[in-house]
């Protein structure tokens, strides 16, 4: 279906601007100070923490001293010589309130989110807002930033902050600055890290004797009988992997594989390399920084494709074209590559077949064949891997702009710039499914078994995208006596237009080389293309009042314009307000306090909204969609299948942006000339048009559309410390930590959400957010009196099972009416939101070497593992691992797991038995390093240069039991078989000539 982008008529697509100027400054952070580390690349550490440090901020840059809004900073220190391949690896822990997850550790596919304060909408994570130098970008450029090119990074937390960007920001604005040029010598920097890479949670499989005694006892429990008669038994205890079982088949060898799958599959160690090369230097009109750095990372296979890498260069150039006027020129440009198997790794794919197929199924026959008697349940993943096929993937990225920007023009203090900045996106899919042959191995040789991908296929699907951002801004700096002000307004306007094509060949008549053209018919032939797009144009303001340093005021205001939404509803403005007062500079005050250096209580209004995510409103959800289709058959001729078009979606045209109101308190405190310093802030943030779909009559056929009614409620606190210090004359530290809280309350949705179900709710009108309800239960059934006296003692039930508890005494085990008034014997569980996040930061230079550490972890959170994954024979293909062979007998009453059984699935339904604690403690990072002195290198041609070991994620404190080693308290609710996370070791140098 081919769509053409609707941009509205009367848009004036008018250019305006802005820079924002860092070089030389160090950023800070707004509201605190700790994160601002002891450079451990530098010769000396700040010895001071200056006041009057400059925060970039939405649309320009502040004082820090003057700062009423919550915005957090992180240095370059915290990003540099970390062996992580993406900027969100170095950002966990770093800043209070803005929590960074992954759920995977696969190459290029970690898959980051980034929540700031808490939930901000019933439908999910909201992302924030990514601006780069000025402009606004997609995810996909945040995400392949070269960490080595950051200058600084600012988090614009609370709605006073994030309110100057609109409709964009209800998930917080992460802004970007990169490094500059300088003046003076030309400095080159080279910087190279080799890492070595572990995975943290493989399930330990059971021995093939063990599973299969497992399995026995399993079959036996659940009145079958046994999988593994004595003639299998005693061919296992031999070691023979190939036997006739005439009490099976006579003519089909059974198997007995006693070599380990993941020695066959896996690597022990994998590896990532990292080179960086920049040029820094300038003159007094000229400066500029240029960059190229280059990421290679292997994976966990050992056979198949399971790779990425990254190019990335950067050109950031400034010129002064007269006294008044500079022009500014950011040009970068990333490719990614990335090579993978064309089977589905995880969520039940391939690696759920690696941890959970038998033990008995071999990967190749006797002759080298691949084995394929047993189908689905044999160990396929070797096959999957090495002989299925490839997803072949390129993503290219060109992100620039330009901008003039011309001070004291007309009259002193009146600032005007203007920018253009235009993204350049590419993406390129190839995947392959290759026929794989498979055989079953029998006393006359191999016989031909069902084969893998028995109908080979060729995709190809190419994405591209512009964005383009064009601004115009004016800033008006004045004074009169004591009293400062600072007025700004601009114009925006932003536009988006995407093309997608997609062409794919069944039955080629080749199963290698694939093709489009190899398919065997034309008919087996097949593509499509789709366009869209979307524009933005907007109206912003800043006011600043200042008196004496010691009275603040700031007020913004703007009005965003959207074709997203249909005509009427377009339009919105968003507000804030924010005031400080700095009574450290009160003479009262420091005459009482005199230890204070500085003291700022703040207050903070503001409004944002959520048009960020593209998962809520599309860019034409105003409109009835129609579908095409070719799926039905017409007439006597039952081979022609014939187009068609129905109504594919309903509008929703009478739909408003989520407005996310936020209310914030803050305090920022420095104390002993500002060697101690740190920051609390209380906030509340209201949400009260959510979007939710209208309940309608179920034979009205359509997805229901959305309607602006619901109501969410977020709270929270965040709190930050740090010290910097010096003992003697040569060593220096920094301690740091931060912790933040959020909870969430539905208040309303659409009357009807009080269903409670088993296992994770999403919305419960009256909870918070991403409940888990469960069975209460009561250990184990340990004799016949406790059997008899369960209430729910059906067929399965037997002595070592899980014991549950009749909650509301009726009798029965069930959640009653599923409502929260009668939700019978179900219990609130807990929540997997995570709760009570925190950091810690420790470096220190001594001489010629530095040491730095950060901690990072979550404080409570609840989230339940697959019943997939740890529910033992649930199916043929979910076999047990190690550690369910801590299973209850009359010798072990206490164990980890029920008596075994064959599909016992009543053993594993969700209740407080199996809802983990997913509370940790992470070692995120250690560095050790050591830097030449500059006697030792006066005869060399180098500036500088180190040697350093770090590490990262190499040791993990939690709660997860048994567990531990198998899930990450890092995973998602309901994780299967998820690509593992890893540590690693990495050895670098930094050079500069």
């Amino acid at each position: 279906m081919r769509i053409h982008p609707m941009v509205p008529s009367n848009y004036l697509k008018v250019a305006i601007a802005f820079f924002l100027s860092t070089s030389g400054v160090q950023m800070a952070m707004a509201q605190q100070t700790p994160n601002r580390k002891v450079s451990t690349k530098a010769d000396t550490i700040s010895k001071s923490k200056d006041i009057d440090e400059v925060v970039v901020v939405g649309y320009g840059k502040q004082k820090k001293s003057n700062m009423t809004t919550a915005v957090s900073s992180i240095s370059k220190e915290v990003l540099e010589s970390r062996p992580v391949p993406n900027i969100m690896n170095a950002m966990q822990g770093a800043a209070p309130g803005v929590v960074v997850t992954r759920t995977s550790g696969r190459p290029g596919g970690q898959n980051f989110n980034i929540e700031v304060r808490g939930a901000s909408s019933m439908n999910g994570s909201i992302p924030p807002l990514y601006v780069v130098d000025g402009i606004t970008v997609s995810d996909q450029v945040f995400n392949t930033i070269n960490p080595d090119d950051i200058e600084n990074i600012s988090i614009l937390k609370d709605g006073a902050a994030a309110s100057i960007y609109g409709a964009r920001a209800g998930g917080g604005v992460v802004i970007v600055t990169t490094k500059t040029g300088t003046k003076g010598k030309v400095r080159v920097s080279y910087g190279s890290i080799i890492t070595s890479m572990k995975p943290l949670n493989i399930p330990k499989r059971m021995s093939l004797l063990e599973e299969a005694e497992y399995a026995n006892i399993a079959y036996n429990n659940a009145g079958q009988s046994v999988y593994y008669d004595d003639i299998d038994m005693g061919f296992i205890r031999n070691g023979i992997e190939w036997g006739i079982n005439p009490n099976k088949n006579k003519v089909s060898y059974q198997t007995y594989n006693q070599h380990d799958i993941y020695k066959q599959l896996f690597h022990d160690n994998y590896y990532m390399l990292q080179n960086n090369l920049s040029v820094q230097g300038g003159s007094d009109k000229v400066s500029y920084f240029a960059s190229m750095g280059y990421l290679q990372q292997n994976g966990l296979f050992k056979v198949g494709p399971d790779a990425y890498d990254k190019w990335n260069t950067r050109l950031n150039l400034s010129a002064k074209l007269s006294d008044k006027i500079t022009m500014d020129v950011r040009m970068a440009y990333a490719k990614e590559s990335f090579d993978r198997s064309s089977r589905s790794v995880e969520n039940g794919g391939s690696l759920s077949t690696a941890f959970s197929a038998r033990q008995k199924f071999p990967i190749f026959n006797p002759d080298g064949s691949f084995y394929g008697a047993a189908g689905s349940s044999g160990n396929l993943t070797y096959m999957y891997q090495a002989a299925a096929g490839f997803n072949k993937r390129s993503n290219e990225d060109f992100n620039n702009s330009v901008s003039l920007t011309g001070k004291d023009i007309f009259v002193k203090g009146l600032t005007l710039k203007a920018v253009y900045g235009r993204e350049n996106y590419y993406r390129k899919d190839k995947t392959f499914n290759r026929t794989v042959k498979t055989y079953d191995w029998t006393i006359n040789g191999p016989i031909a078994a069902a084969p893998v991908n028995p109908t080979n296929s060729y995709s190809v699907y190419n994405e591209s995208y512009i964005q383009q951002n064009t601004q115009f801004q004016i800033d008006y700096d004045f004074a009169i006596d004591k009293h400062k002000f600072h007025v700004m307004g601009g114009f925006q306007w932003e536009d988006y237009y995407k093309k997608t094509e997609t062409a794919s060949a069944t039955n080629l008549i080749v199963n290698d080389n694939p093709s489009l053209n190899y398919a065997s018919d034309a008919k087996y032939k097949s593509n499509s293309e789709g366009q869209t797009g979307w524009a933005q144009q907007s109206y912003f303001g800043r006011f600043t009042y200042e008196y004496d340093g010691k009275y603040l005021l700031e007020g913004t205001i703007r009005r965003d314009e959207s074709s997203r939404l249909s005509p009427g509803f377009r339009a919105d403005w968003f507000k804030s307000a924010s005031a400080g007062w700095n009574m450290h500079k009160e003479s009262w005050f420091n005459s009482a306090l005199p230890f204070f250096s500085v003291f700022k209580p703040r207050v903070s209004y503001g409004e944002v909204a959520n048009a960020n995510s593209r998962d809520l409103v599309g860019d034409f959800d105003f409109l009835n969609g129609l579908s095409f289709g070719t799926n039905v058959v017409l007439g006597d001729n039952g081979g022609d299948r014939n187009t068609y078009v129905t109504q594919g979606r309903f509008s929703s045209n009478r739909l408003k942006w989520e407005r996310v109101v936020s209310k914030n308190l803050g305090l920022d405190f420095g104390l002993f000339s500002n060697k101690l310093t740190g920051s609390f802030d209380i906030y509340r943030k209201d949400n009260r048009n959510n979007l939710v779909r209208i309940t309608l009559p179920s034979v009205f056929g359509y997805q229901e559309p959305y309607q602006n009614q619901g109501i969410l409620k977020t709270t929270g606190w965040e709190f930050s410390l740090g010290y910097n210090g010096r003992i003697g004359k040569d060593f220096t530290f920094n301690v740091s930590g931060n912790i933040a809280d959020s909870k969430n309350k539905v208040e309303y949705k659409d009357g009807s959400s009080y269903f409670v179900y088993s296992g994770r709710n999403n919305i419960i009108e009256g909870y918070e957010m991403n409940t888990i309800w469960g069975y209460k239960t009561n250990g184990y059934i340990q004799n016949a009196d406790q059997l008899k006296g369960v209430p729910y003692n059906g067929s399965k039930t037997g002595i070592g099972d899980v014991r549950y508890v009749d909650m509301n005494g009726d009798g029965q085990l069930n959640g009653g009416l599923n409502t929260v008034a009668d939700h019978g014997d179900l219990v609130y569980l807990g929540s997997d939101n995570p709760r009570y996040t925190f950091g810690f930061n420790f470096s220190s230079k001594w001489k010629n070497v530095d040491f730095s550490f950060r901690l990072q972890g979550v404080g409570k959170r609840t989230f339940m593992y697959s019943t997939d994954q740890f529910q033992p024979l649930a199916a043929a293909w979910v076999q047990p691992i190690s550690i369910h062979l801590d299973y209850w007998t009359p010798d072990n009453p206490n164990a980890a797991f029920p008596r075994p059984f064959v599909g016992g699935g009543h053993n594993f339904l969700p209740s407080d038995k199996w809802v983990l604690n997913g509370a940790y403690v992470r070692l995120k990072n250690v560095q050790l390093g050591y830097s030449l002195s500059p006697e030792a290198m006066k005869n060399l041609p180098i500036s500088r240069l180190r040697f350093y070991v770090t590490a990262e994620d190499i040791l993990t404190f939690s709660k997860l039991g048994v567990w531990k080693g198998i899930i990450d308290p890092e995973q998602k609710n309901q994780a299967y078989a998820d690509y593992p996370l890893s540590s690693s070791i990495a050895f670098g140098v930094n050079i500069d000539f």
